[in-house]
Formats: structure tokens, C-alpha cells, sequence
């Protein structure tokens, strides 16, 4: 199934979250616009590669020569071997793991690479215009596209990980406050046990989920503010784990209590 979509707040955590849950195969485009001013070091066109739910390769390049570059701007190789890498590389072997097994690249520096594409993906989630087209691997092949392999480090991460750590780095929250669940809203587990590690804070927020704690009283426990417990809160949210809740009053009803008059 293709979706095509104009790129809001929240459309990358969402389709992370559905990557993740269905374990899908295919490649994520993300065109920037031209007006988008959000973050100024990323321009054009990026492509974002899964496997069976997991991030497996970034790329902004066309020519998928992206890999290749950085690892020419840590000179790290000489340029009659990287000019050489796309007929050197075998057929379906990612170029990170061809160049480990020849020992010309190290776990640490295919590691560090990856981890530098992945702060590039961590990026595109701050952008609040663009637009998106997410392709499955089988729609893909039928148009003769294949998993770019020169594009791949060997290394991989879940889709549900990456929208986390995509979400915690997140420099400043105030443009989504009308996304912010209310202060008098309780929480709810969604998950049996969450499938990543939480941060303390997270943790605190997550075991107090439980439909009658509201976030205020969260606040004072933790004694953190109320902004941070909403930001917290609304971050597990969009990852899937909880829901917001409607917390009934407990005050007594006027009508059964009210003087008749007689």
C-alpha cells in the first residue's frame, strides 16, 4: 500500500509507530520544502529504507553515493577504493558489512557512520511542512526498485526506537501545546509492558498510568512541572503506549442533594 501525504506534526511518529506494528518492508520518501525554515541544515530529497520494521538506510542522494561520501569525508578509505565500491560490493551485500568482512572499515567506524545518518533522520522529525510517500517493498520491486545495498552500513534499528530517541531530541515543545493532553486527563497503558527502555521519568509517568491519576497529581509527585509531565506524557502517547483519559468528578450530584423547597 503507497501513502502519500503532506507532512504535519505528527505524521512520522504515526507512520514509524504502523512501520513498527506491522513489520513493514519499503522506502519512506521525504521531499523539504523550499519555505521550510524549521531546520535549516536539511534540504532536498530523503529516503529512508525498512526491513520488516526496522531503519536499515538513509539516504539524500539520488545516485544512493550518499554512504560512500561520508566515508570519503573521514578519508578514511583511498579514492581508488571508493570509486571502485559500487562494481567491488557483491549483489544484495550491504557496502558496511563487504567492508568490514575485508577489513577495511571497523565495527566502531560503520557504528559512528550509522549513528550520523540516523541524527539526520532524528531531524526530519522537527519539520512541520513538507511532504511524504511510503512504499512497500513489493510495490517497489514491481516498478524494478531494489533495497539500495550501497547505501546500507549492516546496521539497523526498529522504527518505534528511532521515532523515541527522534522524539526526545526534540529541542522545544511549545508549537505542539494544543496537542498537550490536559492537565485534569488521566493516562492509560496501552501495552502490556512497553517495548523500550524508558527514561526515568518516562517510567515514573508510565506507572502511574492508571485512569484516575490525572497529570497534575503526576506533576506533584514527581515534582516535576506540569509542561514536562504534559511533554513526557504526550511523547508516550505518540509512540503508542498510552492514552489519554477523561477522569470523572467525583463531587456529589447537585440535583440528588438540592433542597426541594417543600
Amino acid at each position: 500500500m503507497t501513502i502519500l501525504s503532506n507532512l504535519e506534526p505528527f505524521s512520522l511518529p504515526e507512520l514509524f509507530r504502523e512501520i513498527a506494528a506491522e513489520q513493514k518492508s519499503g522506502r519512506l520518501v521525504i521531499k523539504i520544502l523550499s519555505t521550510t525554515t524549521e531546520t535549516s541544515t536539511l534540504k532536498g530529497i530523503y529516503s529512508l529504507w525498512f526491513q520488516n520494521g526496522y531503519l536499515v538506510a538513509i539516504s539524500d542522494r539520488i545516485n544512493y553515493r550518499g554512504l560512500i561520501e561520508l566515508i570519503e569525508s573521514f578519508n578514511w578509505l583511498s579514492p581508488l577504493i571508493t570509486k571502485k565500491l559500487r562494481t567491488l560490493c557483491p549483489p544484495e551485500v550491504p557496502l558496511g558489512v563487504y567492508l568490514y568482512q575485508n577489513k577495511l572499515l571497523t565495527r566502531e567506524q560503520l557504528s559512528l557512520i550509522f549513528q550520523l545518518q540516523l541524527h539526520q533522520v532524528y531531524k526530519l522529525f522537527q519539520l512541520e511542512s513538507g511532504q511524504f510517500q511510503f512504499d512497500e517493498l513489493f510495490e517497489l520491486q514491481d516498478r524494478l526498485f531494489t533495497i539500495p545495498w550501497l547505501e546500507m552500513t549492516g546496521h539497523r534499528m526498529r522504527a518505534i526506537q528511532v521515532s523515541m530517541y527522534a522524539l526526545r531530541l526534540i529541542p522545544n515543545w511549545d508549537r505542539f501545546k494544543e496537542y498537550f493532553p490536559e492537565p485534569i486527563s488521566g493516562l492509560r497503558s496501552l501495552v502490556a509492558q512497553p517495548p523500550l527502555k524508558l527514561l526515568p521519568l518516562e517510567r515514573e509517568i508510565w506507572n502511574l498510568a492508571d485512569s484516575r491519576t490525572c497529570l497534575s497529581e503526576i506533576a506533584q509527585k514527581s515534582q516535576q512541572s506540569i509542561k514536562k509531565i504534559q511533554v513526557t506524557a504526550l511523547r508516550l502517547i505518540l509512540l503508542g503506549l498510552l492514552e489519554e483519559t477523561f477522569i470523572k468528578s467525583e463531587s456529589p450530584n447537585l440535583e440528588e442533594n438540592s433542597d426541594d423547597g417543600s
